[in-house]
């Protein structure tokens, strides 16, 4: 039994001694580019009945109830290159969405008509 011992400590030194020395790798650098997609713009591009699912997603993602979009339009004095648009819900909820050039989202609601 303590030749099996043995002979296990033996093979975890000849093992690790086997080894290559770990290289000194560094983690990739995240790009320093400039993003190349605007989502405020492409969703202003959309065509309404996208545009409104895209709206709803944002009004449901903040954990807001509504079931259907039933008017929606753009905000005017949104600073560029972000975009403001207003929602309102089949509950009369109006709900204000601004959009980031990232793609996020921020939900403002007046949840009282």
């Amino acid at each position: 039994m303590r030749i099996s011992t043995l002979f296990g400590a033996f093979a975890v030194v000849l093992l690790t001694g086997a080894c290559k020395p770990a290289e000194d790798n560094k983690a990739p650098t995240p790009s320093t580019r400039e993003q190349s997609r605007n989502y405020a713009a492409e969703i202003a591009k959309l065509p309404r009945q996208a545009r409104e699912a895209a709206l709803f997603r944002a009004i449901r993602d903040a954990g807001l109830p509504c079931q259907k979009i039933i008017d929606s339009g753009p905000m005017p004095g949104a600073a560029a290159p972000a975009a403001s648009w207003r929602a309102q819900c089949e509950d009369k909820a109006y709900h204000l969405i601004h959009i980031q050039p990232d793609g996020s989202a921020v939900v403002a609601s007046r949840t009282a008509p």
